[in-house]
């Protein structure tokens, strides 16, 4: 007989400071190109980054299925009306859309001052389409020809995507009721993305800007059956839990493999992805690593880091690149690359992500609570793809 369901223990602090140091790989792929070109003795350290450790943001999509779920599993059991569902969203999108502008505006304002004096900033996009997209959170949603203006919205929106079937996806995933239906229905989850790339390819191209949506949904119905899991057993996630550190260990390994064999670290994620069922339990020295005050601040700071840093990396190219800081001095430039990558996140997440969050939210009543919202409102992670900062891997 299974065990009764797991009761809610509020914030689980590692599945915060989990999504800071998933940050810091994003960041890490789009300063290899930068990196390389200043100082290129780092291109044994940074070409591996650079081609294979996109799979940080898979995890990300993990995360977010996993927390979601928690936190509104009593609010989508079945349809709640129109405007808790409403409520639902516009919590969701108070999160990372003031920011989301604020950046964009920044960009547009850039590349007309730019265009004035007859220079061009890479990544511009165009004033029509390519912006629109951009401002209603569509240009994840596949059938696009590169990545324009602020490229990592790219995965914001394809999770908004996966937001705005929460209705249709939440009764499903609570069908699960059984340990063997929630392990069969991750592994089917996981196999969404890796079966339909490995027919379409696994291209740049093709995971991040022209078919990105089975990634995106895969994976975060991944999380979602992994949250059903601690539901309905109590045997398995508890035995994660006890070997967190190997289940982690053994997932780094794989990527490793995959990518010394040449092949996406993409087929690691079935593996990776426990990760996050196993923090769920708070025990083990990673959970106590993750869940430090510093850890902590890092997870909160990681969508303002996110939606500046690719902006930063390719204005401060500029001014920061081999001729300017040739030979030994490129050892500087990569250090104020990554000041600059902090400073600007800590700003924008000072400045405009908290204010305008507050203000987003005191605009509406807040949604009907489920009984673990607090999981779901501390842990949610909607940071989410890494989009290359030059012409390389835009994954």
């Amino acid at each position: 007989m299974n065990a009764p369901p797991k009761k809610s223990k509020g914030l689980i602090r590692s599945l915060v400071g989990i999504r800071g140091y998933l940050s810091i790989v994003v960041v890490a792929v789009h300063l290899a190109p930068f990196a390389i070109a200043l100082v290129p003795l780092t291109a044994p350290f940074f070409l591996p980054i650079w081609h294979h450790a996109y799979v940080a943001l898979d995890l990300f999509f993990v995360l977010s299925g996993f927390v979601i779920t928690a936190g509104y599993r009593g609010v989508f059991a079945r349809w709640p009306g129109w405007g808790a569902f409403g409520k639902f969203l516009w919590a969701r999108l108070s999160r990372f859309y003031p920011v989301h502008l604020a950046v964009l505006a920044v960009l547009v304002g850039a590349v007309l001052g730019a265009r004035a004096i007859g220079r061009e900033i890479p990544h511009g996009g165009d004033l029509g389409i390519d912006l629109l997209r951009q401002i209603t959170l569509t240009s994840g949603w596949g059938g696009a020809d590169a990545l324009t203006w602020n490229g990592p919205v790219w995965s914001l929106s394809a999770e908004w995507f996966c937001y705005l079937l929460i209705p249709l996806l939440q009764p499903l995933v609570l069908l699960l009721r059984t340990r063997t239906a929630c392990v069969l229905g991750y592994l089917v989850a996981c196999a969404i993305p890796l079966v339909a790339y490995s027919v379409i390819g696994f291209d740049d191209g093709t995971i991040t800007y022209a078919m990105p949506l089975p990634r995106a949904l895969g994976f975060f119905l991944a999380g979602a059956c992994l949250q059903q899991l601690v539901q309905v057993d109590r045997r398995l996630p508890a035995l994660a839990g006890r070997f967190t550190g190997p289940i982690a260990v053994l997932g780094f390994g794989l990527i490793v493999l995959a990518s010394t064999l040449e092949v996406s670290t993409m087929y690691a994620l079935p593996v990776v992805g426990l990760t996050v069922l196993a923090l769920g339990e708070e025990r083990g020295w990673l959970d106590r690593v993750l869940s430090t005050r510093a850890s902590l601040y890092g997870g909160e700071i990681s969508v303002a880091i996110f939606l500046t840093h690719v902006p930063w990396l390719l204005g401060a190219s500029l001014l920061i690149n081999p001729r300017t800081f040739p030979g030994h001095w490129g050892w500087l430039g990569i250090a104020l690359l990554l000041v600059g990558v902090g400073v600007c996140g800590w700003l924008a997440f000072v400045l405009v992500e908290k204010p305008g969050q507050r203000f987003m939210r005191s605009l509406v009543k807040r949604p009907a609570k489920a009984p673990t919202q607090s999981v779901e409102e501390k842990t949610e992670a909607v940071v989410e793809a890494p989009e290359s900062a030059s012409s390389g891997p835009r994954r």
